[in-house]
């Protein structure tokens, strides 16, 4: 059971970080960052351009670490902030449904703070972070 639970997971991982991959790419390559900041800047954001580069890298770094299965809660909790940004700032004033709705960016926000916090064991945190958990209770037992 634990090899399926691990399967999608990484299934889960791939899926929601290259929907972020592509948002990140979009605000970096496509439009541009000083482009979106103006855009964000005319859906009446704070900080426009703090706000741009923030959701840029988040997205695209995002991304990557979550494929990855890399730094997995801080990815975890820096997207579901940007996500939340985007909710409160562009999409909450037309309700839940597609296009402009808080749906996708609901859906993408939690689904990844879910999965910064049960990666799975085909995620690199898992082989760096149990290796030392192993080391330190090894380490632990010596001492007794």
């Amino acid at each position: 059971m634990q090899v399926l639970r691990d399967f999608f997971l990484i299934i889960g991982r791939i899926g929601i970080g290259v929907i972020l991959i592509a948002h990140g790419w979009q605000k970096l390559v496509t439009n541009g960052v000083p482009a979106t900041a103006r855009g964000f800047r005319g859906m009446g954001v704070p900080a426009p351009e703090v706000a741009a580069w923030y959701a840029t890298v988040v997205e695209l770094a995002g991304g990557v670490l979550l494929i990855l299965g890399l730094l997995m809660p801080l990815v975890g909790i820096a997207v579901a902030v940007d996500m939340a940004g985007a909710i409160v700032f562009v999409h909450l004033e037309h309700g839940l449904f597609s296009p402009m709705g808080f749906e996708l960016p609901l859906a993408i926000g939690v689904a990844t703070l879910a999965l910064g916090f049960s990666s799975g064991r085909a995620a690199v945190d898992h082989a760096l972070f149990s290796r030392l958990g192993r080391r330190k209770h090894a380490e632990t037992e010596t001492n007794v």
